[in-house]
């Protein structure tokens, strides 16, 4: 098998033993790895009783925790260093993934495995340290308790090893903080949907791996001239790279006041598009401190930064922070002290938690204070904070409010499971809690783009920029015409666009499988043949477009197995009213028409929500 090891190991955490199997080829081709291949994993592992048991218990040790790697992985592709890890999220009871760069990716690429599978759960805490194939369980009894930068250097120093790469959780996974988060290299992060807290549910602090082995790919020499292709054309359109040089220069932050002007950077808890942006952006960020610049693996791009600032008269060295980071702990909080939003980014990082998802929970708190909803039950849970305390800009309380949250401590406590918990636990109306699904809505103002909104309401995993980031088609960052991935007519009228809204998910689903970056995004048909110089499958459009509807559709079916509907297929009320000023003053979004477009589309039944019957046999995920 080109592109691949061929193997599959599924490690069970408690007897500590484990089962290597023979990767299908045909398993291989029509889900080709990543997330695809273990949406493939975990349906086929999962019976109608598992099912039920994980209705009501995400944490239940069934659950599957997925590592795993693409055929693009570390190939020539440009950004191809990234990986996945995948579940049934805690934080949403429905399918779950997220991905991460860095170097992590190739030693487990390198491991002589497709995907780790972890099931069951250890008796005491372990990591389990992957040396060329061979699996050893260790001891983390030392390891627990420990923040993730402490655990990485912990591990290193245990274990004598070069080029050893470590994924590990911090006390928000293994608090179970419900958006708990998984860290490699440093500061990398797979932040969305709590699979940190999967992980610290399985008492599994970290997997530790050196992999030597290499993969042969299918002809190294395409790969070779895509890439100087590509280079080529870049060199001749100076003006149509200014996006990639701005991530080079500045990091996703960049951003930051270009998106306040589109209206797209949300503020004070998404009631506000109007901010003063210049005190956060990279620009300023790099004007205040020194901040130095690093890529993942096979990086072109290198979007990356490292911040340094001074703590208790020590100079420290923190990750980013990216745009998110900033916006979710920033603007959405009302924050504009910059050295107070760059400590809370990394008290995120150092100890295990989502950012995005922190910061709108966080946001949703002030915002509850503010407006005199809820305080009695929330006055209850205050313990050491005053409730005057509680309010926009108060940077103290926010970086306060984190070390609670990892901590499941009073008010944190709450915080810790998110919004749409928070909003029964304080019993206050459900539709003011920003999510879809349960996932915490990032920082892509729905409002901007009703694209972008309509890939929320419809997306694998509830409200998640990275699985369709139709705002960039709307900017003409992204585009694929081909498959009719371009600007709608209107940037909230998007009749006509729900196909290539559909579309942009499947790519997407395609890259997370693949699995590599999509940051630096080629053209269709390099995106295609990247993945055939890997594994000689010699996909088409139509093929290898059928192969992420195929990954889309599976996703659908485990969250549907899991109790999804139609009915959850929407936006919250709060997102829905109307704002007073800046880009998107006055937008009213009725997307009822279009997802009814986009259902059919989908060939999904618009009574229940499900794939139909017909579909999954057209798609081969059922005979």
């Amino acid at each position: 098998m080109n592109g691949y090891n061929g193997k599959i190991v599924i490690i069970n955490l408690s007897d500590k033993s484990y089962d290597i199997q023979d990767l299908d080829p045909q398993i291989a081709r029509e889900y080709l790895g990543g997330t695809g291949l273990s949406a493939k994993i975990t349906y086929d592992l999962l019976s109608e009783e598992d099912f039920t048991t994980l209705k009501t218990d995400p944490y239940a040790e069934i659950n599957p925790l997925i590592f795993a790697t693409g055929p693009v992985t570390g190939t020539i592709r440009p950004s191809s260093g990234r990986y996945s890890v995948t579940g049934i999220s805690p934080l949403t009871g429905i399918w779950g993934e997220g991905t991460s760069g860095g170097y992590f990716c190739l030693s487990l690429r390198n491991s002589g495995y497709d995907a780790v599978v972890f099931t069951g759960k250890s008796s005491e805490p372990v990591y389990v340290y992957i040396n060329d194939g061979t699996i050893e369980f260790k001891n983390a009894d030392n390891l627990w308790g420990k923040d993730c930068y402490e655990s990485q250097d912990f591990i290193k120093k245990e274990i004598t090893q070069a080029n050893l790469r470590i994924a590990c959780i911090g006390q928000g996974g293994e608090n179970l903080v419900k958006y708990g988060a998984i860290i490699n290299d440093e500061g990398r992060a797979v932040g969305r949907c709590g699979m940190g807290a999967l992980m610290g549910s399985k008492n599994l602090k970290a997997l530790a791996i050196h992999g030597a082995k290499k993969i042969d790919i299918f002809d190294k020499e395409i790969g070779k001239e895509l890439r100087k292709q590509e280079e080529l054309a870049k060199q001749g359109n100076q003006m149509g790279n200014v996006a990639l040089e701005l991530f080079k220069l500045y990091g996703t932050n960049f951003y930051l006041d270009l998106g306040m002007v589109n209206g797209d950077t949300p503020g004070y808890y998404f009631t506000e598009s109007e901010f003063l942006a210049e005190k956060l952006t990279s620009k300023t960020l790099k004007e205040e401190y020194p901040m130095f610049s690093y890529g993942c693996a096979g990086c072109t791009v290198k979007c990356g930064k490292a911040t340094v600032i001074e703590v208790d008269g020590e100079d420290i060295e923190v990750d980013g922070p990216e745009y998110e980071s900033v916006a979710a702990l920033g603007t959405l909080c009302g924050l504009f002290d910059s050295k107070q939003v760059i400590l809370a980014n990394h008290l995120c990082n150092k100890f295990g938690i989502d950012t995005i998802s922190c910061g709108v929970s966080i946001a949703f708190l002030i915002y509850l204070v503010q407006n005199n909803l809820g305080i009695e039950k929330i006055k209850s849970y205050t313990n050491s904070f005053q409730i005057e305390d509680i309010k926009w800009g108060n940077g103290e309380m926010i970086l306060a409010l984190i070390e609670k949250i990892v901590n499941r401590e009073g008010i944190g406590s709450v915080l810790s499971e998110g919004v749409k918990i928070m909003a029964e636990k304080f019993e206050v109306d459900p539709e003011l809690a920003a999510h879809v699904k349960g996932l915490e809505i990032p920082m892509h103002e729905p409002r901007a783009f009703a694209g972008q909104a309509l890939s929320y309401m419809t997306g694998c995993v509830g409200a998640d920029h990275n699985k369709c980031d139709w705002y960039g088609a709307e900017l003409g960052n992204v585009s694929y015409p081909s498959i009719k991935v371009k600007a709608s007519k209107g940037r909230n009228t998007i009749k006509g666009s729900e196909r290539g809204i559909a579309n942009l998910q499947d790519l997407r689903a395609i890259d997370d499988s693949a699995v590599n970056c999509n940051m630096n995004g080629p053209p269709l048909e390099n995106v295609i043949g990247y993945i055939n110089a890997a594994t000689g499958f010699n996909y088409d459009k139509k093929s290898l477009m059928e192969v992420g509807e195929r990954i889309n559709n599976l996703k659908r079916l485990i969250s549907c197995n899991l109790g999804i509907t139609r009915n959850d297929d929407k936006l919250p009320n709060h997102i829905l009213k109307t704002l007073p000023s800046g880009r998107v003053m006055g937008v009213k979004l009725d997307l009822e028409e279009n997802l009814k477009k986009y259902y059919t589309r989908r060939g999904w039944d618009w009574e229940t929500g499900r794939p139909s019957e017909e579909k999954l046999k057209q798609l081969g995920i059922i005979s």
